[in-house]
This record gives C-alpha cells, structure tokens and sequence, in this order.
C-alpha cells in the first residue's frame, strides 16, 4: 500500500515542479481522499496550502494550514507549516489560533507579571487541550512553581511527582528538586 501512496505523492510533487499547480493540486486532494491517514498525507496538506497561497487564494491556504495543523500536528509538515499560517494569519489581519507553544509562553509571561491565576489556567489549558505538546512536561513544573509561590508545598509535591513519574526523562524532571525544597 505504501508504494501507491509515495508513486502518488512523487507523482503530484513533479506536476507541481513542472508548473502544473491545478494538476498538482486534484492529485493531492485525491491523495487526501485516499490515504487520509497515510504517513505522507500531512505533506499533501502542505502542499495544498502552499499552491492555494501561490494562486492568491489566501482563505483556501489558511484552511489547509488550519487542517493540517489539526488533523496532523506533531507532523514535520505541520512544524514547518504552523509558523507559515501564523504569517499568513498576520498578512490577513487574523487573530492567530493558539498553538501549544504559544500557550506555554502566554502562561510563562504571566507568571512573571505575577499573574498567578491566569498564569495556572493556561497551563492548565494547556496540559488539557494539547496532551501530547512538548511543554507538557514544563507545563507541570510552572503549576509547581506557582503552588510554591501561594506556600501550598502538597501541590508543589503532587506536581513534582507528576513530572518524576510521567517525564522523568526531561529538564523539568532534573529540575524537580526546587520544587520539593
């Protein structure tokens, strides 16, 4: 099955190369349609936001960002998508859909502005909208952090263990110490 997906994909990727984006573009929209859950099928996303944004449609392109982002997010295709959508968010004069990490840094400032409650709620949100982001892990370590701030030592405690047990290959596993002294 893989050897169909890739001739397709190879073969979408050439017509578009040749300067046949409309060609390109039917062939990966067929490729979607076909191998939705192909491990090539982030890229055909891709694609299609990239000719869509070469046409001047600039709301077709944000829609296939937007799919890609959704459907394949911890895909190579989406890390190098998300910050084109953010871009073109921008160029349209859009409110940017927040992405994990943007969400980690949002609690981050604000916890340094000494926002503590609004700084808990996004890492909360977070930890619950995107389970399986990188900043999980330093998510649990921030809520650590903030519990020590209010003098709650238990939810500093129950934090650390969370981070020793769930990411004890991470930084905020080594960093765990501060959090129960």
């Amino acid at each position: 099955m893989y050897e169909q997906e890739k001739q397709l994909m190879d073969q979408a990727i050439a017509t578009y190369r040749k300067g046949n984006a409309d060609g390109a573009e039917l062939m990966f929209k067929e490729f979607i349609k076909q191998y939705p859950e192909s491990s090539l099928a982030d890229n055909a996303c891709y694609n299609l936001a990239k000719i869509a944004y070469g046409k001047g449609d600039k709301a077709s392109a944000l829609s296939w960002y937007e799919y890609l982002l959704e459907n394949y997010p911890d895909s190579d295709a989406a890390y190098f998508g998300k910050d084109e959508y953010v871009d073109l968010c921008h160029e349209m004069g859009k409110e940017v859909s927040e992405l994990s990490d943007e969400c980690y840094f949002k609690g981050v400032d604000l916890l340094k502005k000494g926002k503590l409650e609004e700084a808990e709620a996004e890492f909360n949100r977070l930890i619950k909208e995107y389970p399986t982001c990188e900043y999980v892990d330093n998510a649990y370590y921030q809520l650590g952090i903030i519990c020590k701030k209010r003098g709650d030592k238990e939810g500093a405690k129950k934090y650390a263990n969370i981070i020793l047990t769930q990411y004890a290959d991470t930084d905020a596993a080594l960093q765990c110490s501060a959090l129960l002294n």
